[in-house]
C-alpha cells in the first residue's frame, strides 16, 4: 500500500467496520448512508489489496490481514483524537476517549461500579479498559504513556509520580457463617486456631504473615482464590476466616449470609488507596477530568458513617 495515497477518512470507515460487524451500523457510526460504505469498503479493499471484511452468518467478520491491521488503526485514530481534544479542551459529555487504568483487585472492587454508573449520564462516550499487566510493569506503563492512571495500595509507585490520596482503611477480620467466637471481638486464639482464606491478588496477606512472624505465630491457609469475587459465596458456606481491609468486609457481609467482621487481636498497616499518574498527564485536560470523577466518589463513606476506620486523608497531590 501507497500510504501517500490512501484517503485517511477510509481509516474512520475500517474503524466502525471494524467495531460494528455491520455496513448499517458503521455508516450510521461516521454519518454515510449503506451505499456510501460500500464504495468505501470497495475503495479500501483496493487500497489493501485484501477483502478485509467478509459477510458471513453473524455479520462482516474481519480477515487476518484487517485484524492484524485493526491494532494499530484504531491506536493511530485514538492518539489524534485525544490530541485535538487536549488542544481545544476535553468535553466528557461528546468525547469518545478510551482510558487504561491499572488497579489492584481491591480498587476494581470498590471504584469501577461507582465509576461506570457515573458515566452513564455524564459521559455515555467514555470507555475503560482495566489492563492485566502485573504490577511490577505498572512504573513502565504509566511512564511511556500506555496507561493513564494507576489507582489502588501501590507502594511500587510512591516515588516519581503524583499521587492523590482517595482514602485510609484498616484491616479486620471477616468470619464464615460456620466459624463460631467465644465473644464479639476475635482473640488471637481463636484467629490461630481458624482455617483460612486468602486472596492472592492483593499483598494484605503478606503483611499479616510478617507481623505474625514477629511474634512467632503461623496460620492454617485452607484455601487460597485469585480474587474477592467468590468471597460472599465461600463464606456463607463454610467456617473459614479472610483478612481483608474494612470496606471491603463490609461488602463481604452485605452478601455472605451468616458472615460477620471483628477487629484484629494485632495491629497491621493501614492501608492507603490512591490515585497516581505520569507528569505527561499532569496537565491533560481529559486525564485531570477522570481523577477528578474517581476522587469525587464515595469510596469509604461508609468507614467515616459508622466510625469503625481511620480519618480518611484530604486528597492532595505531591510529585
Amino acid at each position: 500500500m501507497d500510504i501517500n495515497k490512501l484517503d485517511l477518512n477510509l481509516l474512520l470507515v475500517f474503524e466502525a467496520l471494524y467495531l460494528e460487524r455491520n455496513v448499517t451500523r458503521a455508516g450510521e457510526r461516521v454519518g454515510l448512508s449503506q451505499p456510501s460504505m460500500s464504495n468505501a469498503l470497495l475503495r479500501l479493499r483496493n487500497q489493501c489489496n485484501d477483502p478485509l471484511f467478509v459477510r458471513t452468518q453473524g455479520g462482516m467478520e474481519p480477515t487476518s490481514y484487517a485484524s492484524e491491521l485493526a491494532g494499530s488503526v484504531l491506536r493511530a485514530l485514538e492518539l489524534v483524537r485525544n490530541g485535538f481534544e487536549q488542544a481545544s479542551g476535553f468535553d466528557p459529555a461528546s468525547s469518545q476517549r478510551s482510558f487504561t487504568l491499572l488497579m489492584s483487585d481491591f480498587s476494581q472492587f470498590l471504584v469501577l461500579p461507582q465509576l461506570v454508573a457515573r458515566f452513564k449520564s455524564s459521559a455515555p462516550g467514555i470507555s475503560l479498559e482495566v489492563s492485566s499487566l502485573s504490577r511490577e510493569h505498572y512504573r513502565a506503563a504509566l511512564e511511556n504513556g500506555d496507561a493513564d492512571l494507576a489507582v489502588g495500595n501501590l507502594q511500587e509507585l510512591q516515588s516519581g509520580f503524583y499521587q492523590q490520596g482517595l482514602f485510609v482503611d484498616q484491616h479486620v477480620c471477616v468470619m464464615g457463617n460456620g466459624f463460631r467466637k467465644a465473644a464479639e471481638a476475635i482473640t488471637l486464639d481463636e484467629y490461630l486456631a481458624a482455617r483460612h482464606l486468602v486472596v492472592t491478588a492483593n499483598k494484605t496477606d503478606l503483611q499479616i504473615e510478617k507481623e505474625l512472624g514477629k511474634q512467632g505465630h503461623r496460620r492454617e491457609v485452607a484455601l487460597r482464590v485469585p480474587n474477592y469475587l467468590v468471597l460472599p459465596k465461600i463464606l456463607a458456606q463454610t467456617d473459614l476466616i479472610v483478612t481483608v481491609p474494612e470496606v471491603i468486609a463490609q461488602a463481604i457481609t452485605d452478601d455472605a449470609a451468616g458472615a460477620t467482621w471483628s477487629r484484629l487481636p494485632f495491629q497491621t498497616p493501614h492501608t492507603h488507596m490512591r490515585q497516581f499518574w505520569h507528569a505527561r498527564y499532569h496537565h491533560d485536560s481529559a486525564n485531570t477530568w477522570l481523577r477528578r470523577q474517581i476522587a469525587d466518589l464515595h469510596i469509604g463513606a461508609s468507614l467515616r458513617k459508622v466510625g469503625a476506620g481511620p480519618t480518611p486523608p484530604a486528597c492532595s497531590e505531591a510529585a
